[in-house]
């Protein structure tokens, strides 16, 4: 294994040992263990990201939408802690793709 692969490696068994990682992973398997309620997360989830990607509707106004829809879901405590602690991971994974990015010197070739 080279070097890279090496500190790769170390990276992921960090991130994995990490009180973030650890929270998501938590609050994850309490999701997990009511198969109704972790499919409409998943729901939740799909719709939120599809309506984040249109640039046809209102975006205020469908969000508000969609959070009266899911407000019973979202009024369970660990659903909320489980939504939270999957975007606190997701922010700790850009931060390190940021960073390498940063600083890396990569010419795209854009201007």
């Amino acid at each position: 294994m080279n070097q890279i692969e090496e500190k790769l490696e170390a990276l992921v068994r960090e991130v994995k040992e990490s009180a973030v990682y650890q929270e998501y992973q938590r609050v994850r398997e309490l999701v997990h263990q009511e198969p109704e309620k972790e499919k409409a997360v998943h729901e939740f989830r799909r719709r939120n990201f599809e309506l984040h990607k249109r640039r046809d509707v209102d975006l205020y106004t469908e969000m508000d939408r969609l959070e009266k829809e899911f407000a019973p879901l979202r009024a369970e405590a660990y659903v909320n802690e489980y939504l939270a602690a999957e975007l606190a991971v997701c922010r700790m994974v850009q931060h390190i793709n940021y960073r390498l990015m940063e600083e890396i010197e990569f010419d795209l070739g854009f201007e």
